[in-house]
């Protein structure tokens, strides 16, 4: 950060230590949940199929609770701020409600086992809605620097990609010596341990005490709010086929020959993500973020198709693609707060209101229901496959074959859809961002920016 960004600094040095932190935790348990559910209720002899359907059931409640708490966040301006209240709730409820879902026991009969893992789920899901809008958010109410704000979300996706590195090697390392529950409780606690500062350390300085805008104002502004739409919908089209990640355990077990390959893989992939971070900044100097985004979305699955044609009779040959990929992957979810940040300063300068917990739910509904989706559908194919439900039981070659196309090339059927939606919808500029957030505080009139931006808004 060059001097003059460093004495325009507005959080303090532990705000901003806290607030990075924070993904650590969050990562811990979000990678809990989505990467080793699925491998968790296969183990407990829930088919496949049966599993997909509970994934599909829990994002029908969530597509209506991520929407109607960011309206929610909008409207209700609590004692201790905006965004800081519902992280205080949320860093006890979600180590709970993660540990809960994975206490079913097995002995179970298999009708009680779905409606656990549904309500269990669904009650994760939901305290994870209430730390979601608020921690990316809550940047844009600490600081109004923009370069302070980037580099919390950039170093952020640093500490996270720790987080989840941590949680998908010890998963696999742990559970088949301790079992689930001791295996899940450990991790809670270190979560809760790193999320719990950010709720009692961080202060909000700026539109906590907003217009409050009507039900109606918030669903204009999600409309006219085009690129934050263009945008996410962008991603969850890329979710649509994105089968590697929910896939990667089963690769790891049934390809590979073990669970223990689950947690190589997993250090395989996710340490080259921290080039990402490291280079986010630089490149973000130098390209649009839009242009890299575009670029990511297209890189990944080429890159698994390259996977698919080379095979993984060599592993040191397959670590190192499964290396590449990881990158692209990496630097798209580097971008994703970015761009929540850019099209809630847009919509605040088209429409007038200061929606952040609209716009930021979007992001959240967007991350929630495309790892449900992927998953959804993985284990809907998996099924589909010849997939036999149960812990050690042996799979089909056909079905090897069919786990290693989800891995590989699967993930590039809506990625190009993607990057198009992208390319000719996405008009939305980093330059055009700065000016528009001096008219959002009133340093500029609308006039005076018209002149100083790119294209007209």
């Amino acid at each position: 950060m060059k001097k003059s960004e460093r004495e325009d600094l507005v959080a303090t040095q532990g705000e901003r230590s806290t607030y990075v932190l924070y993904y650590f935790g969050q990562l811990i348990f979000y990678m809990i949940v989505t990467s080793f559910l699925q491998l968790f209720l296969t183990n407990i002899a829930i088919p496949a199929a049966i599993i997909g359907t509970i994934f599909i059931v829990a994002k029908v409640w969530d597509a209506v609770n991520d929407p109607i708490f960011g309206v929610i966040v909008d409207k209700v301006n609590l004692k201790k701020g905006k965004y800081i209240p519902w992280l205080r709730i949320s860093v006890f409820a979600i180590p709970i409600t993660t540990v809960l879902i994975f206490c079913i026991p097995s002995g179970l009969s298999l009708q009680i086992k779905i409606i656990l893992a549904v309500a269990t789920y669904v009650l994760w899901d939901t305290s994870y809605t209430l730390a979601d809008v608020p921690i990316y958010a809550l940047p844009t109410a600490m600081t109004s620097n923009i370069s302070e704000r980037d580099k919390m979300y950039i170093n952020s996706k640093f500490t996270a990609f720790i987080g989840g590195l941590l949680a998908t090697i010890s998963v696999p390392i742990l559970f088949p010596m301790i079992g689930w529950p001791a295996t899940i409780i450990i991790l809670s606690i270190l979560g809760f341990l790193t999320t719990f500062p950010i709720a009692y350390k961080a202060k909000e300085r700026f539109f906590t005490e907003a217009a409050n805008p009507s039900f109606m104002d918030l669903i204009r502004y999600l409309i006219r709010n085009k690129y934050l739409l263009i945008y996410h919908g962008a991603l969850i089209l890329v979710s649509l086929s994105n089968t590697a990640s929910p896939v990667q355990a089963f690769f790891a077990i049934h390809n590979l020959g073990g669970t223990e390959y689950i947690s190589i893989i997993a250090l395989v992939a996710t340490v080259p993500m921290i080039l990402a971070v490291v280079v986010a900044r630089p490149l973000l100097n130098k390209y649009d973020k839009v242009h890299i985004a575009i670029f990511c979305i297209l890189a990944a699955p080429v890159m698994g198709i390259i996977m698919y044609f080379v095979g993984y009779g060599s592993l040191l040959t397959l670590y190192v693609m499964i290396a590449i990929r990881a990158i692209f992957g990496a630097m798209s979810v580097v971008l994703v707060a970015m761009f929540s940040a850019d099209c809630a300063e847009f919509g605040n300068y088209v429409t007038g209101d200061r929606a952040q917990g609209v716009a930021f739910s979007i992001q959240t509904f967007t991350a929630k229901i495309t790892a449900a989706l992927s998953s959804a559908i993985c284990m809907f194919l998996l099924s589909i496959f010849g997939f036999i439900a149960g812990e050690n039981v042996p799979q089909s070659d056909f079905t090897k074959a069919a786990i290693w196309s989800l891995y590989t090339w699967v993930p590039i059927i809506t990625a190009v859809l993607a990057a198009l939606l992208l390319a000719f919808g996405y008009k939305l500029r980093q330059k055009d961002v700065a000016v528009m957030i001096r008219v959002n505080k009133g340093e500029l009139t609308r006039e005076d920016a018209a002149s100083q931006m790119t294209r007209s808004y």
